[in-house]
């Protein structure tokens, strides 16, 4: 978060994260344990805050009395899981029948090549061909993508823990999936694919190698990062497609309670 520009206050098991406009602030507090009210009310009168978004965990103990109005999430509002513990046997039987038929035709036919890298060690070769895929699929795609900065901060900051899986085909890159690793959890950070790699299906073999390399890390947890939710149906429109994509390894679907704002201080 310091890469990107925003500053971080710590108070007992939570973070607040906040940038300064001129002599206001934005702030959001993500997922907390607990929410100290006395200490919320001085940061926000002390910073002067404008806007202050509250996005409760699954275990956060939050006061009783209204914590604001609610509004469209900051961070996804819903996830879904898949149980690390479980054998690859039992995990490619969990899958969908089309997810499973993915895999092991993509294995049998071997045209796809997978390069799993630590993203401190990444090479520029690999570097340069992320980024250009990352461009050309934005492109593709109609969508902004993530920023050069944005990518490079979360490179440079999960240097020691965070995989690259890279999908050749021949030697021209084909998928890419990024993945996060913290406190036994293994997140689905960002992937993408060229047209050519979503025909080999690419993006369902990267996952499975993602899976498999999460476990021998000893990961517990499966994180598949955002998914659609029906409770936002008009900002995560652009979302139903990838969801139906990770719900063929069906994970279990975790949804957080909803964000509210509070305005001002």
């Amino acid at each position: 978060m310091h890469e990107i520009g925003w500053q971080v206050e710590r108070h007992g098991d939570s973070q607040l994260y906040y940038r300064s406009l001129g002599p206001l602030t934005i702030a959001k507090i993500q997922r907390p344990k607990s929410l100290d009210q006395i200490w919320f009310k001085e940061f926000r009168k002390n910073h002067k805050t404008l806007t202050t978004f509250i996005e409760p965990g699954l275990s956060s103990v939050m006061p009783e009395k209204s914590m604001g109005f609610f509004v469209e999430p900051f961070a996804h509002s819903s996830t879904s899981l898949i149980d690390l513990n479980l054998s690859e046997v039992e995990l490619l039987t969990s899958f969908t029948q089309k997810t499973r038929y993915n895999i092991t035709h993509t294995l049998k036919k071997a045209e796809l090549r997978v390069e799993t890298t630590k993203l401190g060690k990444l090479t520029k070769k690999q570097l340069a061909d992320f980024f250009e895929l990352h461009n050309s699929w934005s492109k593709q795609k109609n969508v902004i993508g993530y920023s050069v900065k944005l990518l490079n901060s979360i490179i440079k900051s999960f240097a020691k823990s965070g995989d690259l899986h890279l999908t050749y085909k021949g030697l021209t890159l084909v998928g890419a999936l990024l993945i996060l690793y913290h406190d036994s959890v293994a997140t689905y950070w960002a992937a993408f694919a060229s047209p050519g790699g979503y025909k080999s299906f690419a993006p369902t073999l990267l996952t499975w190698v993602a899976l498999q390399t999460a476990k021998a890390k000893q990961c517990k947890i499966f994180d598949f990062g955002g998914i659609y939710d029906p409770r936002y149906p008009k900002m995560y429109k652009k979302w139903i497609g990838f969801t139906k994509f990770k719900s063929g390894f069906n994970p279990t679907v975790i949804s957080y309670p909803r964000t509210t704002l509070q305005l001002f201080w």
